[in-house]
């Protein structure tokens, strides 16, 4: 499979990406550059937010980011910043990325430990999926969980996910969730 690129050209001007957000109650996400570097390497210091993520050391982080931007330019989506609407604050991170040794596109989120239980995951995720279907053309979007993550199972569960298969994902067992297209609400 070819990676999926947003198939309403308007959506995303390649050029500006900086100028794409994507709002819903209480967040603002917009594209990670490598703007952030500083909060995504500070968001990975924290032990119980890496628990169940790949570590990653400042050249790591510089790698993602820059993965992030190609996607953004060449797709028209990928990972985003999650910021609070009402006080600006860097939340975490979410968004959408294709994963070619699966060839599915993954719905994500890590959030800074301070904002956990406040419900911000599922919000950003189910606004990410809302723009995955209407933007891309794919049958379902992922999330790979891994079995012992109770908090993002809960999430997934939210969001109306269904366990699609057991899988290993950056060398961590995972639980790959699916939401499918034709299981919007």
């Amino acid at each position: 499979m070819i990676q999926p690129r947003a198939v309403d050209a308007s959506a995303i001007d390649a050029s500006r990406i900086d100028a794409f957000e994507l709002a819903s109650a209480r967040l603002l996400m917009r594209p990670l550059t490598s703007a952030y570097l500083a909060e995504m390497v500070d968001l990975y210091r924290d032990p119980e937010v890496t628990r169940f993520l790949a570590p990653l050391d400042e050249p790591g982080h510089r790698r993602r980011l820059e993965e992030s931007e190609r996607s953004w330019a060449t797709c028209g989506y990928g990972r985003a910043a999650v910021h609070e609407r009402s006080s600006g604050a860097f939340l975490g991170r979410t968004g959408l990325q294709y994963w070619p040794e699966f060839e599915e596109v993954e719905v994500g989120w890590a959030f800074r430990r301070e904002v956990w239980g406040r419900g911000y995951a599922t919000e950003a995720a189910r606004a990410w999926i809302e723009w995955g279907f209407d933007h891309l053309d794919v049958p379902y979007l992922t999330a790979n969980i891994h079995p012992e993550n109770t908090a993002s199972l809960a999430v997934a569960r939210r969001l109306g996910m269904e366990a699609l298969r057991e899988d290993v994902f950056h060398e961590m067992p995972s639980i790959v969730h699916a939401r499918f297209r034709d299981s919007r609400a």
